[in-house]
């Protein structure tokens, strides 16, 4: 026997060691105030200890109900909005170019610069053409002076009617010889069709151009021209005067309004696409042709009902909202109203049908009301379950001491 308590002696000290803190655990397990002497006291669950989380069963007035925020439902101002991309042009537009081949004598514009309607901004050398005027002058001024004689001598039976037709012919001659030499002097004076602002300068005085040779631009930029493409299934709505806004990277916190100006006579085979043509105020001019805009057409303003996006709730049989009404008791219940919607701007959903100019639809808490379940409104920006003046609702009275621990 004393050889078998040698033998397994060890063995048995390690299996009560191992024994005794599997019970310490276990004990730590049922009492984690650490207390061994038993459960917590029956005091403490009297002084406010409940269940897990603070909920009380029955305590207090309004325990079963949700605390919900409401808003109401007024009317608002509704658009159909259409989307674009669209390029911008200035209202008038031209590339400065000769008409004939000379070279420049002087240039009258700088890059940049604001010019009026009819000013000289580009003078061809016209030596020979302005000597050719010169000679075409003379001799229509010969040839009008002896059509004159020959008209006062017939007057007078002095002259035969012959001799007079063939004088006033070549007066007529002599005159348009005069109109085609000032027409090619004209051609070498490049004038401001009207007024706006130069481009960049491309030619200096003294090089020779041809036709097509670009000199410079000028552009109007009182106005701004925006044509963009719509769509076929959208032009049902689109005509002179709707407006629209427009935007641009260049100016990312700008918005820029004007109204439809013309839309285009026919669709494009390839595209689908309708063009339409915007006008946009520009009087700063800070708009330059050839900018990428943003457009939103704006058509078909109405007056409709508006509710706050988070009211509305969609689920495969429609969209419905949840209604504060008054129920049994005094007591505001939750109804639930189907809705039918129309667009979705700014954060509000269009209501076409389904409520009516002021009625009250839960914003906040609506994934925990049911059906004709009674709530109660909180104030806005109170936490859920917080009435109004910061009274904790739907919970019993909370104890201000700790639980008792048995001595």
């Amino acid at each position: 026997m004393p050889g078998l308590i040698r033998r397994y002696g060890f063995a048995a000290v390690v299996t009560a060691v191992l024994a005794v803190m599997a019970a310490v655990v276990l004990i730590k397990s049922v009492w984690p105030d650490g207390d061994a002497g038993g459960a917590p006291s029956m005091a403490a669950a009297k002084q406010g200890g409940g269940p897990p989380g603070g909920k009380q069963g029955g305590g207090g007035p309004g325990g079963d109900m949700v605390a919900v925020q409401v808003a109401e439902v007024t009317p608002t101002t509704f658009t159909d909005a259409i989307q674009a991309l669209g390029s911008a042009q200035a209202r008038e537009s031209i590339v400065i170019t000769p008409k004939v081949q000379d070279a420049i004598r002087a240039l009258r514009f700088e890059s940049g610069q604001r010019v009026r309607r009819g000013q000289v901004l580009v003078e061809l050398s016209s030596v020979e053409q302005a000597a050719d005027l010169a000679e075409a002058v003379a001799a229509n001024a010969a040839a009008q002076e002896e059509y004159r004689r020959f008209q006062a001598l017939a007057e007078r039976g002095f002259a035969p009617r012959a001799r007079l037709e063939a004088t006033q012919a070549a007066a007529r001659a002599a005159q348009a010889r005069v109109d085609a030499g000032r027409s090619r002097v004209d051609d070498r004076t490049i004038r401001a069709p009207f007024s706006g602002v130069m481009g960049l300068r491309l030619a200096s005085p003294g090089q020779l151009v041809r036709p097509g040779d670009q000199i410079g631009t000028l552009d109007d930029l009182s106005e701004i021209k925006l044509d963009f493409d719509v769509p076929e299934s959208q032009i049902a709505s689109l005509r002179a005067g709707v407006p629209i806004a427009a935007r641009t990277a260049a100016f990312p916190n700008e918005q820029f309004t004007g109204r439809i100006a013309q839309v285009d006579s026919r669709i494009s085979a390839e595209t689908r696409t309708m063009r339409v043509r915007a006008i946009l105020p520009n009087p700063r001019e800070r708009l330059r042709p050839g900018m990428l805009m943003t457009v939103i057409v704006q058509s078909n303003p109405r007056e409709a009902l508006a509710a706050p996006e988070p009211a509305v709730v969609d689920d495969a049989t429609g969209a419905y909202v949840f209604v504060v009404a008054a129920g049994e008791g005094g007591r505001q219940i939750a109804q639930r109203r189907t809705v039918r919607t129309g667009q979705r701007t700014g954060g509000l959903v269009e209501i076409v049908e389904g409520l009516a100019a002021g009625d009250r639809v839960i914003t906040e808490g609506v994934t925990r009301v049911r059906p004709d379940a009674p709530v109660r409104v909180a104030e806005p920006g109170a936490p859920n379950g917080q009435a109004p003046g910061g009274e904790i609702r739907g919970r019993g009275p909370q104890s201000a001491q700790a639980p008792a621990r048995p001595g």
